[in-house]
This record gives structure tokens, C-alpha cells and sequence, in this order.
């Protein structure tokens, strides 16, 4: 079981239609009703109708979104309130997100066969510490041949899980379109809620901690970490203390454009985070404390 190969393991797009469906109604809805309404048989025109959507659901069964029992499917997980429209589809991404980098779900890292979500999870981890300016993720392929020594450790070297990472990338919110950029801002947006409520603020460091522990594939989490130590000592650029990587940083910015954190000086905090733009480190986008309005 993986996540990267999308014939046999299933689709974004089928799976946010998949649990969007069952949390539509309060109660267990029947695994046949749920594959119908979202493969209507009737309106496919294939060998083996609705394929996807039971491969789809039996790999997040397998992961732990949803839960079956005497032939019913419930989601493992439920938002306090009924959402809808963006707010949903969020909930939805930030709940994929969780249980993928878990450690249930990634009981060993360097797996290949029987990875479970390890492949997707160390994908992203080596991809989020490229250069989020200069790298596209068409280029992946050609970088970690470079950058990964052990051929035995490379991912991306088949056009399977290339494929994949960018449908997961650009569904999980770490890229923009799937052969796009690297931008991280739609996971950290969604991961805000679970480190400020509005109004609330910390220091920068501890919410870059913070962070790390909730989206662990970017700068400072464990799974990223593990990743690094496998590249090449001179492949990347190192970070300097307190320096954030480029998508790390192109995310801040962008939730500081929007309004939707502050990144403010604080001349009593001692510890601060600085940013890294296209041309490198950037000491004038320096802070000690973050906001949420």
C-alpha cells in the first residue's frame, strides 16, 4: 500500500468527493450508496465502472479517514460545526494532511512496497526544502538525482511518482498547480487554527515550532529532517539559525499580504526568525512575534 501510484491507490479529487459525501449526513451511509453517487455506474463508460472510487475509498479506509463497519463508511473525524463550500473543502485537506504525516502512517520512512503514506510524506518533505523560487516541479526528477547519493532512497525517478506527488502536492496545498511552483501557503493556512485562535499571538520561534510539529515535512519537522540527512552535504544551500527556508517563507509572506497573520518586531524578544527571498537571506524581513488578527 502507497499513496503515489494513483491508479491503485486512488485520487485527490475522488477522495474530497468521497468524504464530502459522507459528511453531508449525520449518519452511516451504505459503501454502495456512497461509490454510486459519487461513480454513478449508469454514466461511466469503462471496462470496470466506478474502479477508482473503490480504490479510493479502500486506501483511506486503510488510512484511517474513514471508517467502515457491516458494509457502512463514517468519517473517522468530524468538524465541530457543519461547514461548507471553502471551509469544507479545508477541513477536508487539513484532515488528509494530518493522518498522511502521521507516524501510524508512516511507520517507515524509506519504504517502497507496503509504504503506506511514507512515499507522499518524503516526497513533499525533500520537495518543500528545494529552492520555492527557482525549482518547478517538473525539474524534481533531475534534482535528486543530483542531490540523493543512494539510488535506493530516490522517489521520483519514475514518472508514476512523479505524478503523483504533483496531484498531491497541488491537492494538499503545498504547490501551486501540478506542474507549478512550490508554495506552501494553503497548508499552513490550514494548519493556523490548530497554533493561534483569532486574536491570539506568540513568538515567531515558538510558532515555527509549532508549525513544524503540525505539518512535520517543513523546515524543522521530523520527517524533513530525516530527509536531509540523506542529501548530499553541498546540494543544498544550509539556513543560517533562525533563517526560514524560501517556502516557508514565501507562505509567511503571502498570509502577511492577505491579513491574515502579522509578522511584527518586538525590541524585549531576544529570538527571532528571519526570511529567505529569491536572491537569499533577507535580514530586513526579520521578526520576533506573530499575530493572528
Amino acid at each position: 500500500m502507497t499513496v503515489l501510484n494513483l491508479t491503485s491507490d486512488g485520487l485527490p479529487g475522488i477522495l474530497m468527493v468521497l468524504h464530502h459525501t459522507v459528511l453531508a449526513t449525520s449518519k452511516p451511509v451504505p459503501r454502495t450508496a456512497l461509490l454510486e453517487a459519487v461513480a454513478p455506474t449508469a454514466a461511466l463508460q469503462e471496462s470496470d465502472p466506478g474502479r477508482m472510487a473503490r480504490v479510493t475509498l479502500n486506501r483511506w479506509i486503510e488510512l484511517g479517514l474513514f471508517q467502515e463497519k457491516d458494509g457502512e463508511i463514517t468519517a473517522s473525524a468530524r468538524p465541530p460545526r457543519k461547514l461548507s463550500g471553502p471551509a469544507l473543502t479545508a477541513f477536508t485537506r487539513r484532515e488528509v494532511c494530518r493522518l498522511s504525516m502521521s507516524g501510524d502512517n508512516t511507520p517507515d520512512l524509506w519504504a517502497i512496497g507496503s509504504a503506506k503514506s511514507a512515499d507522499l510524506t518524503r516526497g513533499l518533505a525533500w520537495m518543500l526544502a528545494q529552492n520555492a523560487f527557482e525549482t518547478r516541479l517538473s525539474e524534481l526528477e533531475a534534482l535528486e538525482a543530483q542531490q540523493v547519493s543512494n539510488e535506493a532512497l530516490r522517489l521520483l525517478q519514475n514518472d508514476t511518482r512523479q505524478n503523483g506527488l504533483r496531484h498531491w502536492a497541488d491537492f494538499l496545498g503545498f504547490s501551486r498547480g501540478l506542474g507549478g511552483d512550490i508554495d506552501p501557503t494553503v497548508a499552513v493556512r490550514d494548519a493556523i487554527p490548530e497554533i493561534l485562535s483569532p486574536g491570539q499571538d506568540m513568538q515567531a520561534v515558538d510558532f515555527v515550532d509549532r508549525l513544524a510539529e503540525v505539518l512535520p515535512v517543513i523546515d524543522r519537522g521530523r520527517w524533513q529532517k530525516a530527509v536531509l540527512q540523506e542529501v548530499n552535504a553541498d546540494a543544498l544551500a544550509p539556513l543560517a539559525p533562525g533563517q526560514l527556508s524560501t517556502a516557508i517563507s514565501r507562505a509567511l509572506l503571502g498570509l502577511r499580504a492577505g491579513g491574515e497573520l502579522l509578522l511584527q518586531n518586538r525590541a524585549d524578544v531576544g529570538a527571532s526568525i528571519s526570511l529567505t527571498g529569491f536572491s537569499g537571506p533577507r535580514p530586513d524581513l526579520t521578526f520576533q512575534w506573530i499575530t493572528r488578527p
